[in-house]
């Protein structure tokens, strides 16, 4: 996932993004659509503009829950220097 990926996020943005294998480790039902091939990637972005509120609400959740500085930062440094 990309930096502007975890951007669009936190803007309350839904991300379309093709499936390297992200999909087992965060959410796959709202705010984060994964494709993997042409027609499946078709059938997501029509998903979502359908319902863009839910998938905006859902994207700026996944932001918060997985990418806030308060989750991230403390695992980073206790990683780092073993606190």
């Amino acid at each position: 996932m990309s930096d502007r990926s975890v951007a669009y996020l936190a803007s309350g943005r839904p991300v379309l993004m093709e499936d390297t294998g992200l999909s087992n480790i965060l959410p796959v039902d709202a705010g984060l659509l994964y494709f993997n091939d042409l027609e499946s990637a078709l059938a997501r972005m029509c998903e979502m503009f359908a319902n863009y509120e839910r998938h905006s609400r859902a994207a700026r959740s996944i932001a918060e829950e997985f990418s806030s500085t308060l989750r991230v930062l403390p695992r980073l440094l206790e990683t780092t220097f073993g606190r």
